[in-house]
């Protein structure tokens, strides 16, 4: 069932409160009231309402110090707010509700209220519209488009926020590194289109093994990686090798072809603390434990004591 929209309303609605209500239920909206307070802006994060009326506070001055509260906060700035009068505002009192979206007078007739808060109720829509747009483009922007795992860089970012968690609570943290065997053999001989299937496949193999708490990724080209929390050595290496054997039984089309005769992944294995005390020091070293296992004849996982 769908949310009904919600009105919050600081300070006094005056003689207008009860066409307000008329017109907000008419429009399938519930007005609550709110303390103007120094949690006000919490309150309204709690709430998530649709629109903010601020009325009459028992300083004018009030009025500008909730209006700055609002707008210097990324939430709640894109909440229509509606300022209450109860008179045509005087000169001076334009600079209270300056920065109000729409102002209300006493003097507004019904027909005059329902048309300024039907117009705030579709901004804050397109508001809400924006917001979950560019949410949705951020997100998709930090996805690789072939293997729908992380990008470089999300993983980047990720890796650095596992490490601080793992260095705070002094809980192991592991990283596997792993590249597909003789991509480009594969790549050059059924074509890019074929390749691109194959990537496609191994980076859903690759997140099928993973737990939720999990993060794989396109490291890049026919490299994948990936982040372990809370997972020493031991267990970090019955994860690379589950990928490792799953990948190496899949039937690949064209898999015959390869100098293996199948399909196959090589993966390093790192983990702090012992191997590494920095981020980047610890997808350093499990690239340099894949490339050991390159060294070793492929298709195999390698770590320190593996």
């Amino acid at each position: 069932m769908a949310r009904r929209s919600i009105a919050l309303l600081a300070g006094s609605a005056g003689s207008q409160e009860a066409k307000i209500r008329r017109a907000l239920a008419r429009l399938g909206c519930s007005l609550k009231s709110v303390t103007p307070d120094g949690d006000f802006v919490r309150a309204v994060k709690r709430a998530r309402p649709q629109l903010i009326l601020i009325g009459a506070l028992s300083e004018n001055r009030g009025r500008s110090a909730l209006y700055r509260m609002l707008k210097s906060d990324a939430q709640a700035r894109s909440i229509p707010v509606l300022a209450l009068l109860d008179s045509r505002p005087a000169h001076a009192q334009w600079s209270q509700v300056a920065l109000a979206d729409e102002v209300i007078a006493g003097t507004a007739t019904d027909p005059e209220i329902a048309l300024r808060l039907r117009s705030l109720l579709k901004l804050s829509r397109l508001n809400n519209e924006t917001r979950r747009a560019l949410k949705l483009i951020r997100e998709q922007s930090r996805l690789d488009d072939l293997t729908g795992l992380a990008t470089h860089g999300a993983f980047k970012e990720r890796v650095e926020r596992e490490f601080q968690r793992a260095t705070r609570y002094r809980r192991p943290l592991s990283v596997l590194m792993a590249d597909v065997d003789y991509f480009k053999h594969y790549n050059d001989h059924w074509g890019h289109p074929a390749g691109d299937r194959l990537l496609r496949l191994v980076g859903r193999m690759v997140a099928g093994v993973l737990r939720r708490v999990d993060f794989g990724a396109r490291y890049g080209g026919d490299e994948f990686s990936v982040i372990l929390p809370e997972t020493p050595k031991a267990a970090a290496a019955i994860v690379a090798e589950r990928i490792r054997s799953s990948i190496e039984k899949h039937p690949f089309p064209h898999r015959q072809s390869q100098p293996l005769g199948r399909v196959t992944i090589s993966i390093g294995v790192a983990t702090f603390p012992e191997d590494a005390g920095a981020a980047d020091k610890l997808v350093e070293a499990a690239d340099r434990f894949l490339y050991q296992a390159k060294a070793d004849g492929r298709n195999q996982v390698r770590g320190s004591d593996l």
